[in-house]
């Protein structure tokens, strides 16, 4: 976490502000020190329906939604400066992890470049996605910020400017990525090589525009299932009996689905089925995203359109609009949030319709921010989630309440 020399919103301001006073006591010594602290509960109604890793059941608290962050950045010179972010998460058993790392140079007093452990910019709030403190919800809606991890190993430059009564920020990022990765619950080692793209932040008054894209080339260790292809080809089992013993084997959901794959682009083009992995295949992703906020009444609606080249994973279009007032510390909010896959087209597009890979689901939000002190706040929400489409058939919904208590320090 840290402070942008760029503001993005009126309600980010407090934020940004209170972080700087932090570490101003210590900051003759070049050394800051800002931290954060979210601290949750939560109860979801029902047992089928999924709701990005949210367990039914008994109410649950801290877990999902408790984190603790420490940031320490240190002057090395007028111009250069090194930070550090270490982060704990309760749905990790609060071990501690390191989510940033990095130098930064000020090329001239409005042009920064930055080496190291970054965020990736996928979203209007990556800056600040682990920091609830810094917006209205307990944590952005699954729906539109669904993407499972949000670091990167490379550089980024960053130009801020002005021009007649705009105020803009311009980012653009080059790394790769190689660490593990959680995709339905379950981990994948995963290569996202040449990880590239560029960001367009504009102000004007209460307005704000922001424009993102980012493209990798991915690929994960899944593979098809050498024994239930063997099954299948001597006449064994039957494809449907081969690929529901593999599924009762406790094997992960994309094996199976490459699995699937294999079997059903047998009579097809080659090119079909190069389609159904994940060896070197492109993944692309926009987002597109509005703000309004004149001090009393804000809204914000975000846009995120995700393509891959690969068939295992299907396109991906999903979108958010929110609401708020505020009432001087109280601050009511609604959200309504979707998330809908599309299909290929031809081949590749027919065989995901058999595999069932679509999915459609929309979230509506009601929820309360108070204010305690200029560094506290106190939430409660509710989500109403319905699943139109879970894996090809109709879904279920639930309510999913929260409670969190969000603080910087």
């Amino acid at each position: 976490m840290r402070t942008r020399t760029l503001s993005t919103t009126k309600s980010l301001l407090p934020c940004a502000l209170l972080l700087c006073s932090a570490g101003q006591a210590i900051a003759d010594n070049g050394l800051n020190v800002y931290g954060f602290l979210n601290a949750g509960a939560y109860y979801l109604d029902e047992d089928d329906i999924t709701i990005e890793s949210y367990e039914s059941g008994s109410p649950q608290f801290f877990n999902r939604d408790t984190m603790m962050g420490l940031q320490i950045s240190k002057e090395i010179s007028e111009r250069t400066s090194a930070t550090i972010q270490l982060t704990a998460k309760g749905e990790e058993d609060f071990a501690v992890r390191t989510s940033l790392a990095f130098i930064s140079h000020a090329l001239n007093d409005s042009t920064d470049i930055r080496f190291g452990r970054l965020r990736i910019p996928f979203f209007y709030y990556s800056e600040f996605l682990d920091v609830g403190y810094a917006y209205n919800w307990i944590r952005p809606t699954g729906d539109a910020y669904g993407i499972p991890f949000s670091d990167y190993n490379g550089a980024d430059i960053i130009k801020r400017f002005s021009f007649d009564s705009f105020d803009g920020q311009i980012q653009l990022n080059y790394g790769r990525r190689d660490k593990e990765i959680v995709l339905f619950n379950e981990a994948y080692e995963s290569e996202l090589n040449n990880f590239a793209g560029a960001t367009l932040n504009l102000y004007m008054g209460d307005f704000g525009l922001r424009v993102g894209m980012q493209q990798t080339q991915m690929t994960l260790d899944s593979a098809a299932d050498m024994q239930t292809l063997i099954d299948v080809g001597t006449g064994t089992k039957t494809p449907d009996e081969a690929l529901y013993d593999l599924a009762a084997s406790g094997a992960r959901r994309i094996d199976i689905a490459q699995t699937a794959a294999t079997l059903l682009t047998n009579s097809m083009s080659e090119e079909t089925k190069e389609t159904f992995n994940f060896d070197d295949k492109k993944a692309r992703y926009y987002n597109l995203a509005t703000t309004w906020d004149n001090g009393d009444w804000s809204f914000i609606a975000e846009t995120a359109i995700i393509n891959f080249d690969s068939g295992l994973y299907v396109d991906n279009f999903a979108w958010l609009a929110s609401l708020a007032k505020r009432f001087d510390a109280l601050t009511i909010h609604t959200t309504y949030s979707t998330s809908r896959d599309r299909l290929d087209g031809g081949d590749v597009g027919k065989v995901q319709e058999m595999m069932m890979l679509r999915g459609e689901d929309e979230s509506i939000t009601l929820g309360m921010r108070y204010d305690l002190d200029e560094a506290t706040a106190f939430k409660l929400e509710a989500s109403h989630h319905i699943e139109e489409t879970n894996q090809g058939l109709p879904g279920a919904s639930g309510t999913l309440y929260r409670a969190a208590l969000q603080l910087v320090f």
